[in-house]
């Protein structure tokens, strides 16, 4: 593997020679990730060359998705939901990695009009409330306890000052479609050079068929559930008064 790695970096500083006006170059180790029932999550090595010295940034952006999202309210001792509102353009998943903690690059704005760093995700819905903000927060704050959301910045290792390296870890909340990877070179608070990449998360094996059946024909899947789980009630009740007869 590091043997590819060597070969492979050795082509792209050879493709820069060609091309000066590629500042930046990256791949990955792989681009698809599948998903099956045993799925634990997943590590891939996402490496590249730039061209000139900076700081590197990187960060995933799962499929944006509508979130319908409830407020509840105390209510005679019951929690019942007192209001509801829809935002749209949700990423289902977000991590970022830099060669430096984000608040020490100087560049807010940069980092705020590429969408980089958990609090600057934008996305539309409810702009005419004034408490937009605190729903935002709940979205964010839902996403990082189920695991889309990887509040903890990831960090990339350059050497030789242009070479660099990092670990793009995904969860096992992952969503099928496709991730977006942008990689920012940073310097003196500017970018001065961008890719895009990407990667494929698709569903296998019998999580796939059960993910279409549940989408594509919601009455069958639900028919198909509750007769599984009247046989295993009716198998569990047997062996249980087998067990105590």
């Amino acid at each position: 593997m590091k043997l590819f790695l060597i070969f492979y970096l050795i082509f792209f500083i050879s493709v820069f020679k060609a091309n000066s006006k590629k500042l930046i170059i990256a791949d990955i180790s792989d681009n698809k990730i599948n998903i099956d029932v045993g799925f634990k999550g997943a590590k891939l090595l996402f490496f590249g060359v730039i061209d000139e010295e900076g700081d590197v940034v990187v960060s995933v952006t799962g499929p944006r998705k509508t979130v319908k999202v409830r407020k509840k309210e105390k209510k005679m001792g019951l929690w019942l939901n007192s209001d509801t509102k829809v935002f749209f353009d949700v990423p289902s998943y977000y991590y970022v990695a830099s060669t430096r903690p984000l608040k020490e690059l100087n560049a807010e704005n940069v980092l705020k009009i590429n969408q980089v760093g958990i609090e600057n995700i934008r996305f539309a819905g409810a702009e005419e409330q004034e408490e937009r903000s605190n729903w935002v927060n709940g979205i964010i704050k839902s996403m990082i306890e189920a695991g889309r959301y990887n509040p903890e910045q990831g960090l990339i290792q350059i050497s030789d000052k242009r070479l660099f390296k990092t670990e793009l870890n995904f969860s096992a909340e992952l969503v099928d479609g496709q991730y977006l990877v942008d990689t920012l070179l940073l310097k003196g608070g500017a970018v001065i050079a961008a890719r895009r990449s990407f990667i494929n998360v698709s569903k296998t094996g019998y999580g796939e068929k059960i993910y279409k059946m549940a989408n594509n024909n919601s009455l069958l899947y639900g028919l198909t559930a509750v007769f599984f789980a009247f046989i295993f009630g009716f198998i569990v009740h047997e062996i249980t008064r087998r067990v105590n007869a």
